[in-house]
């Protein structure tokens, strides 16, 4: 596992972001940015450097806020890098707020 320390825990982080409001008006569109971020997830997948990602839902099933990613790696300067290329953030449609995690549990 990339970014295992002693004891077996799993260097991670989360990406736990705010929405702009408004966003910069030469952001893409939504539905190509959604694209975009869903094509972001499925490579850190592919990568095997995602723990997981999903949207925030109440307990109606209806979204609120944006939602979450947890992806390995090793130094935060390396995280940092990662989490800058997702879309809605490369485009400063949502602020990064980036939390180390460690993962001792789970798959």
């Amino acid at each position: 596992m990339s970014g295992t320390g002693s004891g077996g825990r799993e260097q991670c982080w989360v990406i736990n972001n705010e929405v702009v409001d408004p966003p910069p008006p030469a952001a893409p569109g939504k539905e190509e940015l959604a694209g975009r971020h869903h094509d972001f997830i499925h490579d850190l997948e592919a990568k095997g450097l995602l723990v997981g990602a999903g949207p925030f839902l109440d307990d109606t099933g209806n979204r609120f806020g944006t939602g979450m990613i947890i992806f390995r790696a090793a130094t935060r300067e390396k995280a940092e890098a990662i989490a800058n290329a997702e879309p809605y953030i490369a485009h400063g449609v949502r602020l990064l707020k980036l939390v180390p995690w460690q993962r001792v549990a789970g798959r």
